[in-house]
């Protein structure tokens, strides 16, 4: 790859051409606070977002709960008044958000991304309006330089997670700690760009330390193999597996948000639990602008401890 094209970034050109596209909308209509959002899995999550009032960076809400969802369905795409437009008054949002603009943004490959929409907690007085035509065509220019994004991206990001995932652990086979932080920084730059859905865990084998003591170390290395060899054949290809520590792993999951932890982590759970490998699991989701990646991994870890002593506990009872 030449130095020029590798210098391009496609993550960050997306980035940089919705929060310019939420701007300009600002200032040149009547609604207060712009967004371009994400909807995966049921969820709406608000990415790049010029804030007056209303929406922040990382607000979430159901996906069947909002406006969006509504135009999206064929409803109106500027809405003058909520609370008296039919299609949208039952929804419980209209009681805080007044009117209303939006349309979709298509990904790469066609399918539904998310939507570029404006809101304002008053209705639309009867001399304001908002330019539907100039709606339509912003969201089609995003979906545009969406396309474009994913495509430079793809490239450039195949190289460099190859790059990682030739750092391995010596005794595992997985990937290193220095792996791990390469696909941590690709993850966050998904996050902050495209609101691209991330989870982590953070897992724990336990009683490794009496295994070394009473077995000797050998043993306790043919543990933490096992153990390995039990995640990385539970993985699917969204799934990547890092030895972090000792006796500690942690698994990067693409397409797994936070209402869905659990299930998006339960395999996991299952291949230790039939490995008869004893461990303890936390999990965690990256939020754009809430949460970083490297918070979750924090947080997954947290739980992790948590659940640690929960077993504990458990095994003195």
């Amino acid at each position: 790859m030449s130095e020029g094209v590798a210098a391009v970034n496609g993550a960050e050109a997306f980035a940089r051409s919705a929060e310019q596209v939420v701007a300009y909308l600002n200032a040149h209509t009547p609604l207060t606070d712009w967004s371009v959002s994400r909807v995966a899995h049921g969820e709406q999550i608000h990415v790049h977002v010029h804030h007056d009032r209303i929406l922040n960076v990382g607000d979430r809400v159901a996906w069947n709960e909002s406006f969006c969802s509504r135009m999206s369905a064929g409803a109106a795409h500027v809405v003058r008044d909520s609370r008296a437009d039919p299609d949208y008054a039952d929804l419980e949002v209209s009681e805080r958000v007044g009117s209303y603009a939006g349309y979709a943004i298509s990904d790469d490959d066609g399918a539904f991304f998310g939507v570029l929409c404006g809101v304002r907690e008053a209705p639309l007085a009867a001399d304001e309006t908002v330019d539907e035509e100039l709606v339509r065509l912003l969201s089609e220019l995003l979906s545009s330089q969406l396309r474009l994004s994913r495509g430079i991206d793809r490239g450039r990001r195949s190289a460099e997670i190859a790059e990682a995932l030739a750092h391995s652990d010596a005794l595992t086979g997985v990937l290193n700690r220095r792996g791990w932080d390469r696909l941590v920084a690709d993850a966050q730059e998904r996050v902050d760009a495209f609101g691209d859905p991330v989870a982590v865990a953070v897992v724990d084998l336990d009683g490794l330390k009496a295994v070394n003591d009473t077995e000797g170390h050998r043993a306790g290395d043919a543990l933490i193999a096992r153990a390995a060899a039990t995640l990385s054949g539970a993985c699917a290809a969204a799934h990547r597996i890092a030895r972090i520590g000792g006796d500690e792993f942690a698994i990067l999951a693409s397409g797994v948000v936070s209402s869905e932890l659990d299930s998006g982590f339960a395999g996991f759970r299952a291949a230790l639990r039939r490995a008869g490998v004893a461990a303890s699991i936390g999990c965690a989701a990256a939020i754009p602008g809430v949460t970083s990646v490297e918070d979750a991994i924090a947080a997954a870890d947290r739980a992790m401890y948590a659940s640690k002593r929960a077993h504990r506990g458990a095994g003195a009872r």
